[in-house]
């Protein structure tokens, strides 16, 4: 049990590590890409896409290394649900929005919104998974 949840907080360290560099590679377009959703304003888009992937550099870190894993946790859960939200939220207002997610991507209008969707779904089930191990292995070694 504990060598899956390794296993998956370091392809979910990995994920958000990429997320972040990405977004770091391209700033303005990230700050594009926020503001394609239509739900913030423009001083916190850009607060935002200077603040956020440097947060995601940080729980990808903390994931591999196991380093405060535990906040990394609530970081990691917390920004998927808003990620999530603002992908459906996107979908269900007919928005012609550039996901963001990892960088210069083609517009979720175009190639459907499942994927990004699912994606953020299957990231919160890891991270479900992971956290439900990391337990069941630390109480079998505390009897």
């Amino acid at each position: 049990m504990k060598m899956l949840a390794r296993i998956v907080y370091i392809a979910l360290g990995v994920t958000f590590g990429w997320a972040g560099v990405a977004k770091l590679i391209d700033p303005s377009a990230f700050l594009s890409s926020i503001l394609t959703y239509e739900v913030f304003g423009y001083v916190l888009a850009v607060a935002a896409s200077l603040f956020v992937p440097y947060l995601e550099l940080c729980v990808g870190f903390s994931f591999v290394t196991g380093f405060l894993r535990g906040g990394a946790r609530w970081l990691a859960g917390g920004m998927t649900v808003v990620f999530l939200m603002l992908l459906v939220q996107a979908a269900l207002r007919g928005l012609d929005v550039d996901c963001g997610c990892f960088g210069s991507e083609a517009k979720a209008s175009e190639t459907g919104f499942l994927w990004p969707i699912s994606r953020d779904v299957l990231m919160l089930g890891g991270l479900w998974v992971a956290v439900i191990c990391e337990r069941k292995a630390d109480r079998k070694r505390e009897s």
